[in-house]
């Protein structure tokens, strides 16, 4: 009985080491590919963070170089991005939403809008890391050249007038589409 103890014990093992065996050779097979899939997809999330994180830099440094003229197209553009790029950020997208509500003020307050957009720049500087460095009056401070703003006051007189003139001429347009004769005849 010993003898057959011995020999089932020693079956056992001999199956217990075939699976063993059998075990390594579908992990030796299997881990190449296991690895592989696995550096795909943490280069995958590497890459897509590092284009979000550079997204985000670029955002704040627009909206950096651009606070002393908060209107310009790169501004806007900026701005308009941030609710996509900072999606995962409540904090920068709320302060961006009570800006947005700043611009839409009547009467324009530009001191409102001037504190809500540092308050936007301080929650970006937080999200993307460069908060330890930055103070309030960091993001407030802006230097313009006074020829910049004269030639700023310049094209807002300039588009002013021409807005005044065109509402001027369209006012005539109006009188003759109340009156029926729209579209006008051609003259």
């Amino acid at each position: 009985m010993t003898e057959q103890l011995a020999t089932e014990l020693t079956l056992a093992i001999a199956i217990c080491s075939a699976i063993a065996t059998a075990c390594a050779v579908i992990a030796t097979w299997r881990a190449p590919t296991a690895a592989a899939k696995l550096a795909e997809a943490l280069r995958r999330d590497a890459e897509r963070d590092y284009e979000r994180q550079k997204q985000k830099v670029r955002i704040f440094s627009t909206l950096m170089q651009e606070r002393a003229r908060i209107y310009s197209e790169d501004s806007v553009r900026a701005l308009n991005l941030i609710d996509v790029v900072f999606n995962e950020s409540r904090e920068v997208r709320e302060a961006w939403s009570e800006l947005f509500l700043a611009f839409h003020m009547t009467p324009l307050q530009q001191h409102v809008i001037d504190e809500r957009l540092r308050r936007l720049l301080a929650a970006i500087s937080t999200n993307i890391g460069l908060a330890d460095g930055l103070r309030n009056d960091d993001l407030g401070r802006v230097y313009r050249p006074i020829i910049q703003e004269q030639e700023q006051f310049i094209k807002d007189i300039q588009r002013r007038q021409m807005l005044i003139s065109f509402q001027a001429s369209n006012a005539g347009g109006a009188s003759t589409a109340q009156n029926g004769l729209w579209p006008p005849k051609p003259d």
